[in-house]
Order: C-alpha cells, then sequence, then structure tokens
C-alpha cells in the first residue's frame, strides 16, 4: 500500500465516519459540558499552566489539559453546539491515525494495521465521545497515550515521558502507561528499565495521591477494592468490547491461539487500562472504554496478520452491522435527549434576555438527563455572573427564595418537553387570581402546597397564600378536582376558606371530578389578603405516598361577579 492509497482510505474511513454520525451535529449539551463551558473560559492562562506543571494532586478534579479545551471553546463557540462536535471528531481522527502508526511500530502489515484502526474508528462502546464534548478527557488522554508509546518506541524517551504527562493531566487513566511499558520492555524490547524509572515515579506518586488525599470517602467516585466492585464492573465492561454479553472476558483466550509475545502486550494493554475502572463501581460508563480499546485494536491488527483471513473477514462480517445496529439506537436515545436539553436551554436564553435582573431561580422539574449542576451552568454562562442561587422547589429553602425581590420560577412540562419561565419583577403586585399552570406565580403560595400535576397542585391538610384584593371583588372561587379514590375513601371531605383570618365560606364535596364553589365576598378595601384553606379530614392515599394530602387545586383567587 503505498502512501497515496493509505490517505485515499484515510479519507474514505473520515467520510464514512462522518456520515454515519452525521447525527452527532445535531445533537446538544449535557450538564457537565453546560457546567465546564460556565467556568472554564474564566479560570486564568496562568491557572492552567500552573496546574499543568504541579506534581501535586488536584482535589477538585481539575484537568487542565481537557479543561483548557472547554476554556478556548467557551470563548469561541459559545453555544453553537456543530462547533464543539466537529473538534471532538477531528481528534478521534487523529487517534485513528496514531493507532494506525502504533500497529506499524508493532510489524502490523499496512492492511492489518488498517482492519484495527477501522475497528477503533466506528467502535459504539465509544459512542458517547463521538457525540458528546464531555468526553474530550477520554480522547486527549487516548491521544498522549498513543503518542507516548510512538516516542518511546523511536527511542525517544523524553518527549514520551512529556507525552505521558500530558495524558495524565487530560485523564487519570494513564496513570497505567508505564506498566505498558513496562510490558513492552519485557516482551518485546531490550530490557531497559533505566528509561521507565521516571515515568513509574510520577506514576506512584499520582496513583499514591490519588488514594490517599481523594476526597470521595464514600460516593460514586470512591475506589472500592473488593470483589463486590469487581463483580459489578467486569460484566460491564466485558459486555462492551463487541457489544455481546461478556464477550470480552474471551480476550484472553487469544494467546492460546495465537502464541506470539505482541498479543500478550496488547492484551496486557487492554486489562492494564481497565485496571482502575474495576474498582469504580459507582462511575461505570460505555464511553470509558476508548483508551482501553486501544490495544483491542492493536490486538485485532496483530491478529488479521497472523489468523486466517476467512476468520477476519467473517468477524467484520458479523460486527459492522451488529456495530451498526448499536449507532442506531443509542443515536436515537442521544436525539431524544438533545431535543430536551436544547428546548430547556433556549427557554433559559429568552429569561435571561428578558429578565437579566433575576439572581434566584427555582425549578420545579427538570429533563431526566439535564442535572441540576448543569441548569446551574446553564445559568452561569447566560448571565455571565456566579452569585446566582438555584434552588428546588422541594427544597426547604424554596420558600424563602421564592418571597426574594428578584426571583424566577423555571416549570418543566415533561408531557410537552417545554420549559415555562415566570419572573417576579421587583415592585410587581400580586395577582389576584391564581391558576396552577406553569404561569403560576409561586411566590404567593406560602405554606403547605405541593409541585404542579396535571392542571392542579395539592395542598397539606393546611395551606396559604397571598392575593391582591381588588376594591370591586365581589366573591372568592375555588376549583378543585376530587379524585374518585378520595370519595371511594373518605366517603367526603371539606374545606373551610379564611379571608385575613376570617371565616369566609366552607363546603363539603360528596362526588368526585372538577368542580367549582363561589362564596360571596364582603366589601372591603383593595390590598394584600391572607387566604388559609383548612381541608378535613385530611387524606393518605396509600401506604406509597407518604404525603398528608388536603384537596386538588386547579384555581382560586378573587373574581367580580356582575350583579343586575
Amino acid at each position: 500500500m503505498n502512501r497515496w492509497a493509505g490517505l485515499a482510505l484515510f479519507v474514505l474511513m473520515a467520510a464514512l465516519f462522518l456520515v454515519a454520525n452525521r447525527g452527532a451535529y445535531k445533537g446538544y449539551f449535557q450538564d457537565d459540558e453546560l457546567d465546564n463551558i460556565s467556568w472554564a473560559p474564566q479560570v486564568p492562562l496562568s491557572e492552567f499552566g500552573k496546574t499543568l506543571i504541579t506534581p501535586r494532586y488536584l482535589h477538585q478534579n481539575f484537568r487542565p489539559v481537557g479543561h483548557f479545551y472547554f476554556h478556548e471553546a467557551g470563548k469561541h463557540f459559545g453555544l453553537d453546539f456543530p462547533r464543539y462536535v466537529f473538534f471532538i471528531h477531528l481528534l478521534h481522527f487523529l487517534n485513528v491515525w496514531l493507532v494506525w502508526l502504533l500497529a506499524r511500530r508493532l510489524g502490523a502489515s499496512p492492511f492489518a494495521a488498517s482492519t484495527g484502526a477501522l475497528f477503533f474508528a466506528f467502535h459504539m462502546a465509544a459512542f458517547d465521545v463521538y457525540w458528546k464534548p464531555m468526553y474530550v478527557f477520554d480522547l486527549l488522554c487516548g491521544s498522549f497515550c498513543l503518542a507516548s508509546l510512538i516516542l518511546y518506541l523511536g527511542g525517544r524517551w523524553v518527549l514520551s515521558f512529556l507525552a505521558f504527562w500530558l495524558a495524565y493531566k487530560s485523564k487519570e487513566l494513564a496513570v497505567m502507561l508505564p506498566a505498558v511499558l513496562a510490558c513492552y520492555e519485557f516482551w518485546l524490547g531490550q530490557k531497559r528499565w533505566k528509561p521507565l524509572v521516571p515515568f513509574f515515579a510520577a506514576a506512584l506518586s499520582f496513583g499514591l495521591q490519588g488514594l490517599l488525599l481523594n476526597p470521595n470517602r464514600d460516593n460514586d467516585y470512591t475506589f472500592r477494592f473488593t470483589p463486590r466492585a469487581l463483580a459489578t464492573t467486569v460484566p460491564f465492561y466485558a459486555g462492551k468490547i463487541f457489544l455481546i454479553p461478556y464477550g470480552g472476558l474471551a480476550l484472553p483466550l487469544v494467546p492460546l491461539v495465537l502464541r506470539e509475545r505482541r498479543v500478550w502486550l496488547c492484551l496486557a494493554a487492554t486489562l492494564l487500562f481497565f485496571v482502575p475502572l474495576a474498582f469504580l463501581p459507582g462511575r461505570m460508563f460505555s464511553a470509558y472504554c476508548y483508551v482501553p480499546l486501544i490495544g483491542v485494536a492493536l490486538l485485532l491488527a496483530v491478529a488479521t496478520d497472523r489468523a486466517p483471513r476467512m476468520a477476519m473477514a467473517a468477524f467484520f462480517v458479523l460486527w459492522i452491522p451488529w456495530n451498526y445496529a448499536h449507532l442506531r439506537l443509542y443515536r436515537r436515545q442521544a436525539l431524544a435527549i438533545a431535543d430536551q436539553n436544547r428546548r430547556y436551554v433556549t427557554a433559559l436564553e429568552a429569561l435571561a434576555r428578558s429578565e437579566p435582573a433575576v439572581r434566584t431561580f427555582v425549578y420545579d422539574g427538570r429533563p431526566d438527563a439535564l442535572n441540576v449542576w448543569g441548569i446551574h451552568g446553564a445559568l452561569q454562562y447566560l448571565y455571565r455572573r456566579f452569585d446566582l442561587r438555584l434552588v428546588n422547589i422541594e427544597d426547604p429553602g424554596a420558600e424563602a427564595a421564592l418571597q426574594e425581590n428578584a426571583v424566577a420560577v423555571l416549570s418543566w412540562d415533561p408531557l410537552k418537553s417545554r420549559l415555562s419561565t415566570i419572573a417576579r419583577r421587583p415592585g410587581a403586585p400580586d395577582a389576584s387570581f391564581i391558576r396552577m399552570d406553569s404561569s403560576t406565580p409561586l411566590w404567593q403560595l406560602e405554606q403547605g402546597w405541593y409541585p404542579l400535576e396535571a392542571g392542579y397542585r395539592w395542598t397539606q391538610p393546611v395551606a396559604t397564600a397571598r392575593l391582591f384584593r381588588p376594591a370591586e371583588a365581589n366573591e372568592f372561587e375555588l376549583t378543585v378536582n376530587i379524585g374518585p379514590d378520595v370519595i371511594r375513601d373518605l366517603g367526603r371531605i371539606g374545606v373551610h376558606v379564611l379571608v385575613n383570618g376570617q371565616l369566609l365560606g366552607s363546603h363539603e364535596f360528596t362526588r368526585n371530578g372538577w368542580q367549582t364553589v363561589r362564596w360571596p365576598l364582603p366589601p372591603g378595601k383593595a390590598g394584600t389578603a391572607q387566604v388559609e384553606m383548612r381541608v378535613e379530614p385530611g387524606y393518605r392515599p396509600s401506604n406509597r405516598d407518604p404525603r398528608a394530602l388536603g384537596l386538588a387545586v386547579g384555581s382560586f383567587g378573587f373574581s367580580t361577579k356582575e350583579t343586575m
């Protein structure tokens, strides 16, 4: 294979990859990405320089190489998601080329190296790496690990060490690279151990600091050196190698068929890069296979030269459609998540333009795949401030947060995949009538209210609210939804409505369905009114729902009834 033919095949591979993964450009940011682009562009360049050269463990999990990507992308790309994706695709193509080069350095023929590179280029265990910029850390770790290996095999030990250092500063998985280099020296090299001393010294230092100084003592980021951890992680990652349950456990059988030291090296590289992942049962993600898959790709390249051609052809005939089937499945899921996240953040953009003074946000629901730190990151990026407060409506502090002068409520409708926002402007008057929907001024609901459901909001047995009473109001209206279970279990349920501490009226509900009750309102002055609803008896629906419930309120407030 001459150079031009190789270049043509590489361009063809890249074109096929872009066609197969064109949906990635229709994706959108995940929570970690929104978080990173909110703060990374604000970090001074000097901080990246200091953390890059320091040999000390970084408690904040700051990875200067990967976070520098978000530093630059956040500044120049903004929220233009396709530009983020294009960069990570270019980086992946670089890694595919480096896999080919490394396979050639290990003695694989051009054709065999190409099969390994092809396997690495399209493997759907790494789907998220191709579609989500948050995994740029794995991409960069792979780039510098490959560069370090290639430079070491070429005798450029100093440059190899620098590449190893950058790999570790991209992601901690690179701490296993010196062990891979030692395996090379033992099986294929000249057993020159002196050049490996700085590699092992750095890896040992980083490893011990990571174990002893890790602030994560009992959470998902805690290493667990137990058989139980292995029983969780090994089946998971073994199922990702060939995208079939436990398929990766067949890899140790390859040396029994192909008795060659290069096979041992490739297998050792795969297993060594999996070692840190094997003891993190709380952080299992398919994308973490990206760096270990380098070893599998090299193993495939070596096997292509040694195994019967028909066997390798059969492998790819089976693997390519199976791999593509997983691509279609993952693509559908990723685009559904991206659509919800895009809708949410787009609504936040509109809010930031219309209500720039807001500093406190109360969220009522969120997309399943958008965690709270992603929402907070999006708000920090859009408002260009780090003093913003984000509170869950179900948290104890939500009631106080809703009473602040500049507050916005973020209400997510999962059925319509829509975010509705409403802001309280300083000095704006209270509403006199409240409907339970996305426009509800939650700051007027004071005590005893549960989150919004299908057009109503449950109260506790006692609930209070604040309304503005117009001078011309002459009646009070309450609309509720009485469920059939309430009538079946209780037979009846009653409510007493008090305005400014005075009983306005009572009503007893004896049938289910939507019902509206009105009470005449005595003359009074315009002004703020305290409304209290007392429900008896209280209702507890089942053991699965421990809440003490009152009424499912659809709307309530003051109104004016025209008189003849």
